[in-house]
């Protein structure tokens, strides 16, 4: 007699894993009714939405767990003010997060489960359309157009948030292996710096960062890295604030 085709029998566990897997970075940002959401302390729910204009974003969360929101633009790095763990009315898993794009774009909004295990809750969105908010635009704000460093040479440049520069993004390509130190100099005291490493194109958290006013100096800033030949390194200087204004030098070094 024919064989009958098989049929996989799944466990309860798979099942339920299937059906509450955590929200991918193709599923949208719910705007107007709230919706269900489902992340996990090792997969956060990940949702994107795209501004035609620059405005406001508000996104609010409300869950049983310890949550947090996390902004990010289409290149990964963290928006300006894009951080909510204020655990509203006393509540950890309850969060809100309003926060202005400045300019039209792709970005991530995730939903970040404090501890491990897995947890549901809501989540939803609205967006003011504001093209007033937009700043003038600004080559190196995002790693994607880092400027290119050589270690070793002193480079000079400025900040300007009134005029839509409050951070400078450069890339470093590491030939040799040893530690990575890269520092930040300003004359005078007016100018506030923080001072953030990256290695390899991961964004979601620098493997090093500086807001120590070295010397009294609120510019001066250090940050010492281990690297291995062939990694690329990405630095951040950015106002320590939301004004910034001023110049300054970022010096690196390679120790063997």
């Amino acid at each position: 007699m024919p064989r009958l085709p098989r049929v996989l029998v799944l466990p309860a566990a798979a099942l339920l894993l299937l059906v509450s897997r955590p929200a991918d970075a193709q599923t949208a940002l719910p705007m107007g009714a709230p919706q269900n959401g489902t992340a996990s302390g090792q997969t956060p729910a990940v949702y994107t939405f795209t501004a035609k204009t620059a405005g406001v974003l508000s996104v609010a969360v409300q869950g049983t767990d310890d949550l947090q929101l996390v902004l990010r633009d289409g290149d990964g790095q963290q928006v300006r003010d894009g951080v909510s763990d204020r655990d509203l009315y006393g509540s950890p898993g309850t969060e809100l997060l309003s926060t202005t794009l400045t300019e039209a774009g792709t970005y991530k909004v995730s939903v970040e489960l404090l501890g491990g295990g897995q947890s549901t809750f809501k989540i939803a969105a609205s967006f003011l359309s504001f093209p007033a908010f937009e700043r003038p635009a600004d080559p190196d704000k995002r790693p994607s157009n880092a400027t290119a460093l050589e270690i070793g040479k002193t480079h000079e440049d400025t900040l300007d948030s009134d005029q839509g520069d409050a951070w400078d993004w450069f890339v470093f390509k590491v030939t040799e292996a040893g530690t990575l130190a890269l520092i930040t100099r300003v004359d005078g005291d007016d100018t506030d710096l923080m001072l953030e490493a990256y290695i390899d194109g991961d964004f979601s958290r620098p493997v090093d960062s500086s807001d120590q006013d070295q010397q009294g100096n609120a510019g001066n800033e250090s940050v010492t890295i281990a690297v291995k030949a062939g990694q690329t390194v990405h630095v951040k200087v950015a106002g320590a604030f939301s004004s910034v204004k001023g110049a300054y030098r970022l010096q690196s070094s390679l120790i063997k």
